[in-house]
């Protein structure tokens, strides 16, 4: 086998496959290695839910089918936000699927091989290597346990949560690219797959619901699956006072109020992890890409990765191949990709890091009051109603509503403004990398602002 490619991409989740399709319809020579055997290649923990306005967007620029036939679970058409009030009070519009995501990843691996991409599978990536201040490839373990060097102009990683290549980078390289991964970047979770003996009733819901027991972001999942079946879970990030707390005990014991033991069968049940932090400002380095979870591009409100992870591999793939076009490497060079996360899902991610911020600072209590007053509306979540002016009419309506629990509406406001400020930096995201570090400092500060710190 060959040791020398155009782009050698790290993972072969949906972001991996994205990217390798993408550079393949660009003649790319392209290597795809993974740690798991090629029929497992695609299998993950997740709630399973795609867009499919991301779905049929990234299908159309990849020229390959959008989830079809035994692919498709059930199709979603509401995210429900729920406490324990007796009425949903909070539904908004989420039109897509719930996939299989073991049979749509194989396809989309094996569409990317009918192609012409090289797969290493059962391979484990250990570290990058670096040449000239330029990532310029990998070394892996391969399944007879010997050590070999793989080498490409450009490396992408796709290697989840834990980024394997970006986080073996010494901090000397590149310093406006973070190589630290922190507790607080990602929330240790529980799913299962269950089959209930009745129906449900939350056909094409996806619901998130908000528990006082349950650690930041604070709900326990139930996604609809079919009349009977359900993808449930819980997670939360594992720091301070809840850094011994079992996400499996947290979850079950929730699982108790709703579907107690003997109700359902559990098809499947595991732990993993997922992000639950804004996207990587930055993403690129010299000859060197990050897209998907390694990135922390899934949603922080809903956790929904696998939409965004393709149209980041897309991106990587896109802008590799005028890289290598240009024969240019440069962090300069690579900086179109960043701008194209945040132009198309970075920016709405930045916000929803606010809105999780909010929810756990009010807890779910406090929520069911500011809902029950009518203080907090399903208007007020969308993006429409964040950006929409205020005014002091419209707050003084909302502090009677309040009343006697200001302090409540002091915090909306303050998310309400903070969420603006994002959403308004994000639009100014620097042309170069030379203009960076003013603008990280400044998104720093709004996001220590609504932290309270």
């Amino acid at each position: 086998m060959k040791n020398e490619y155009d782009v050698i991409i790290v993972g072969g989740g949906p972001a991996g496959v994205a990217a390798s399709l993408s550079c393949r319809r660009s003649n790319l020579e392209v290597l795809l290695i993974d740690k798991k055997p090629m029929e497992e290649i695609g299998d993950k923990v997740c709630g399973e839910a795609i867009s499919k306005k991301t779905s049929h967007f990234v299908s159309e620029k990849l020229g390959i089918k959008p989830p079809s036939g035994n692919e498709i679970n059930v199709l979603v058409e509401d995210l429900v936000l729920r406490t324990s009030l007796p009425m949903d009070h909070i539904t908004l519009p989420a039109i897509g699927y719930m996939v299989d995501r073991h049979k749509y990843g194989q396809r989309l691996l094996h569409d990317t091989i009918n192609l012409g991409t090289k797969v290493l599978d059962v391979t484990k990536v250990i570290k990058p290597i670096l040449e000239n201040n330029k990532v310029s490839g990998v070394i892996v373990k391969n399944s007879a346990g010997e050590e070999v060097e793989y080498f490409a102009k450009i490396v992408i990683d796709c290697s989840g949560v834990m980024g394997v290549i970006r986080t073996k980078l010494p901090d000397e390289f590149e310093p406006i690219l973070s190589k630290s991964l922190t507790k607080s970047d990602y929330a240790s979770c529980y799913r299962e797959i269950i089959q209930l003996k009745e129906e449900h009733g939350l056909d094409g819901k996806i619901v998130l619901q908000y528990e006082e027991d349950i650690p930041e972001p604070g709900y326990i999942w139930f996604f609809s699956d079919g009349k009977y079946k359900l993808n449930c879970g819980t997670g939360f990030i594992k720091e301070g006072n809840n850094q011994n707390k079992s996400v499996k005990k947290v979850y079950f014991d929730t699982m108790e109020k709703y579907y107690p033991k003997g109700s359902y069968e559990t098809l499947d049940g595991r732990g993993g992890i997922v992000s639950i932090r804004p996207p990587l400002w930055n993403a690129v380095a010299p000859g060197f890409i990050v897209a998907g979870d390694a990135a922390f591009h899934a949603d922080p409100l809903t956790a929904e990765g696998h939409g965004p992870a393709l149209i980041a591999g897309y991106f990587a793939g896109l802008v590799a191949k005028k890289a290598i076009e240009q024969n240019n490497y440069t962090t300069e060079k690579l900086w179109e990709y960043n701008k194209l996360i945040i132009s198309n899902f970075g920016a709405e991610h930045a916000r929803s890091r606010i809105l999780t911020i909010t929810l756990e600072r009010i807890g779910p209590r406090n929520l069911e009051f500011l809902l029950k007053r009518g203080v907090v509306k399903q208007s007020d979540l969308t993006s429409k109603g964040i950006m929409k002016k205020r005014s002091i009419f419209n707050y003084l309506m909302l502090a009677l509503r309040c009343f006697p629990k200001y302090s409540l509406l002091l915090l909306m406001k303050k998310a309400i403004d903070t969420s603006k400020s994002v959403a308004k930096h994000c639009l100014e995201y620097p042309n170069s990398p030379a203009e960076y570090r003013d603008w990280q400092i400044k998104m720093d500060l709004y996001y220590s602002k609504i932290h309270g710190k």
